[in-house]
């Protein structure tokens, strides 16, 4: 009896012992087992060692392993992808920086060379740290074209969706605006950029960008592209076009000065501008007005014809008069859209009118003025319904008002410049009375915008609605 007791005794003490050692194993594996734990290397990878990777230069991976000196770690490398070669292993101390929780120990770094741009992903390298097999995997990274010795690309890039850089032939209609920007990779500066226009088109820059007025200095890879300027082409005419030629200068990241060619479509085919319909009373702004034709009068068929504007000076008065009256009770508007449909203009279906604005104003100052009060007496409810509406009338008032003092004049009628000198006529005229947007001034011209028509005129020949 005593003897079975006494072998149950040990039994428990044995089966004790174990759990205690397997607890021992999770909770402090690196004190019964070694420096670190089987479960902390399978964490571990080995990551980039800068922010991208070049072909022909040393790209290297590393590791921080934690509390094992370099001469406990071993590890062996496994093949790697094709276009890539390992040059060198190294294992040196590591010390964390102030601030962290890590703690001393081993910076394994594996280095490689790269033949060919791309994705690659190696094998999990076998590391033997104390009695403990691991395998430690890599991070995927990206190879990119060493950009010392590359040459900057220029890449197109197009406003509307429909149409795409690479395309052969692109499409569209006689006094459509096309516009897209010229995108540079892989330099830091562009010099003398200039452009060819085609024929029978009028061609503007829209905006330039930093790297072409040399303010980026830093000398950084940046992988994407980088925006150069940005243009807005209108052919006029029916036709075959090339796409407009450019030429410029690019300083690359290895400091060396190409000149960079700029891609273009084979063919743009320009068809007849978008087909007109019938002005009625209620029609708002046509996109093409009569930019392409001159007025015709009435045909034997009784097909909608037009007669030019003689007295240009009344209809201007009949656009100030429906500017400083209230929209609905103006009989100026009717008028004035008689004229116009008799000579084939389009215009807005309303003018701005300035009693509405100042209406507006007024209502936006009441709601406030209640707004306050109902928060003094203490009435929240009904305060916050009337800053709400007051929040509405302050956007719609805004809106209204960028609307009202917008530069809008009448053109005395003629053919428009494609820059502001005498002498550059762009084969495009715009009727007498159209109602023209000014967009710039420039000494004695001015940029104006007839529908969706551009062009540069003299300002003696604008009668500005005011």
């Amino acid at each position: 009896m005593e003897k079975s007791a006494a072998k149950t005794r040990r039994l428990c003490a044995g089966l004790l012992a174990f759990v205690l050692v397997e607890l021992a194993s999770i909770i402090a594996p690196q004190k019964m087992f070694g420096a670190v734990s089987w479960q902390y290397l399978q964490s571990l990878r080995l990551r980039k060692t800068e922010k991208y990777f070049f072909t022909a230069q040393d790209c290297s991976f590393a590791v921080n392993i934690e509390n094992v000196s370099p001469d406990k770690i071993s590890a062996a490398i496994n093949d790697v992808p094709q276009g890539a070669s390992f040059v060198s292993m190294k294992k040196e101390n590591y010390a964390p920086s102030t601030g962290t929780s890590e703690s001393y120990g081993t910076r394994l770094i594996m280095t490689f060379r790269f033949n060919t741009p791309g994705s690659y992903q190696f094998r999990a390298i076998d590391v033997q740290v104390d009695t403990w097999w691991a395998h430690i995997p890599f991070e995927t990274v990206y190879v990119y074209e060493n950009p010392s010795i590359v040459q900057p690309s220029i890449k197109v890039t197009f406003d509307d969706s429909r149409y795409s850089s690479a395309s052969r032939t692109l499409n569209m209609s006689a006094g459509q605006h096309l516009k897209f920007t010229l995108n540079i990779r892989y330099a830091t500066q562009v010099y003398d950029l200039t452009w060819k226009i085609p024929e029978n088109s009028l061609f503007m820059e829209v905006e330039s960008y930093d790297i072409t007025r040399q303010n980026i200095t830093s000398e950084e890879f940046n992988p994407n592209t980088i925006p150069v300027a940005k243009f807005d082409w209108q052919p006029l005419a029916e036709g075959v076009y090339s796409f407009p030629k450019f030429s410029m200068t690019a300083m690359s990241l290895g400091g060396i000065r190409y000149n960079v060619e700029v891609p273009m479509l084979t063919e743009i085919k320009v068809g007849p501008p978008l087909e007109r319909r019938e002005y009625y009373d209620d029609d708002e702004p046509e996109i093409y007005a009569n930019a392409f034709s001159d007025s015709i009068e009435q045909s034997a068929s009784g097909a909608s014809v037009y007669t030019e504007v003689e007295d240009i000076d009344a209809l201007l008065e009949l656009h100030k008069t429906e500017r400083h009256s209230i929209p609905i009770f103006s009989a100026a508007r009717k008028e004035r859209r008689e004229i116009e449909r008799g000579a084939g203009l389009n215009s807005a279906a309303w003018e701005p009118s300035v009693p509405l604005l100042i209406v507006i104003a007024g209502i936006f100052a009441v709601l406030v003025f209640l707004s306050v009060l109902l928060f003094v007496l203490k009435k929240i409810p009904a305060a916050s319904v009337c800053l709400a509406f007051s929040v509405v009338f302050l956007a719609l008032g805004l809106f209204y008002a960028r609307w009202t003092f917008q530069k809008i004049a009448l053109y005395t009628g003629g053919e428009i410049a494609q820059i502001p000198e005498e002498g550059s006529g762009a084969g495009v005229s715009i009727s007498k009375g159209s109602v023209v947007h000014v967009q710039k001034e420039t000494g004695d011209w001015s940029y104006i915008r007839c529908n969706d028509t551009y062009g540069w005129v003299m300002n003696d020949t604008l009668m500005f609605i005011d």
